[in-house]
């Protein structure tokens, strides 16, 4: 009962091993390279109250704008009926851009020559 037991241990450690080696189970898509014009956005993947899939629409949101569409042509566009998931869209505010002007590892270094 014991062996049997520390059986199922190992092998459960095995396979947690083989995934950790593997590595992850999805391909991301590469970062952008330097000179690319490709967006960043850190949009809601899902509307936070019916549960809609939104994230994939920012893109295609901001080229309607581009063209000239309104707002609401645009979201009708893309066939954003609810009210809920309209206001996901209309309200996000793409903070990105200044974010990414922090850079958390270019920290100042203590000076040593304290005189």
């Amino acid at each position: 009962s014991h062996s049997q037991e520390s059986d199922n241990i190992s092998r459960r450690k095995e396979a947690v091993g083989d995934r950790r080696r593997r590595g992850p189970s999805r391909s991301f898509p590469p970062p952008a390279q330097a000179g690319t014009h490709a967006r960043r956005m850190i949009i809601p993947v899902r509307c936070f109250t019916c549960g809609k899939v939104i994230g994939n629409k920012w893109e295609t949101y901001l080229d309607l704008l581009a063209k000239g569409n309104t707002e609401g042509d645009a979201l009708d566009e893309l066939g954003l009926q609810r009210y809920c998931c309209r206001r996901m869209v209309l309200t996000h505010v793409d903070l990105i851009e200044k974010l990414l002007n922090y850079n958390t590892l270019e920290r100042r270094q203590p000076q040593s020559d304290m005189g």
